[in-house]
């Protein structure tokens, strides 16, 4: 019974360091993947959105096997290819969104749009909110917005109306 006691603070602990270590290290960039979360020298948030990567910095970052790296910055989880591209993508679960089917989700102008391992568009950014894709299919929202967190932590997204998209973006018939 007593372990139990403990399980909501063991799961506040990951959201507090990235905090802290994001507050320390101000628009620098820091290596979340890795257990210290190292500052990258060469790299930082320069605007919202918008980071500048040295070439030095860029040779330093850890790829995956789809040649991305994650790097935090100013707060934002950003993905970064082996030619310097990158995109800011919306955090989930205390870090950058993960790819499923093969697309993520970012906030870009405002407007959440889904983005594959090239960080290219799969289509126009223009939903309010988006759900990650599972079996072809993604919930989206349009009108909706952010609620109140709940003890947990997480945001409920509340109000405007939800249909369901397919891998193109195009609404499902029988989901409007």
């Amino acid at each position: 019974m007593r372990a139990a006691a403990y399980r909501p603070v063991a799961a506040v602990l990951p959201s507090l360091f990235f905090a802290a270590a994001a507050l320390a290290a101000g628009d620098r960039c820091l290596l979340p993947e890795r257990l210290d979360m190292p500052v990258l020298e060469g790299c930082r948030q320069v605007a919202p959105g918008t980071l500048e990567v040295s070439a030095d910095a860029l040779a330093r970052l850890p790829f995956n096997a789809d040649g991305l790296a994650t790097v935090l910055a100013a707060g934002q989880f950003y993905y970064v290819r082996r030619d310097g591209r990158y995109l800011p993508v919306i955090t989930f679960d205390n870090g950058a969104d993960y790819f499923s089917e093969g697309l993520v989700r970012a906030v870009i102008d405002g407007r959440l749009g889904y983005y594959n391992t090239g960080l290219q568009p799969a289509f126009a950014a223009r939903f309010d909110w988006g759900w990650p894709f599972e079996d072809g299919e993604a919930l989206v929202c349009e009108g909706c917005r952010r609620g109140d967190a709940d003890a947990d932590g997480h945001t409920p997204m509340v109000g405007g109306r939800r249909y369901r998209i397919d891998r193109h973006g195009n609404p499902l018939p029988d989901s409007m």
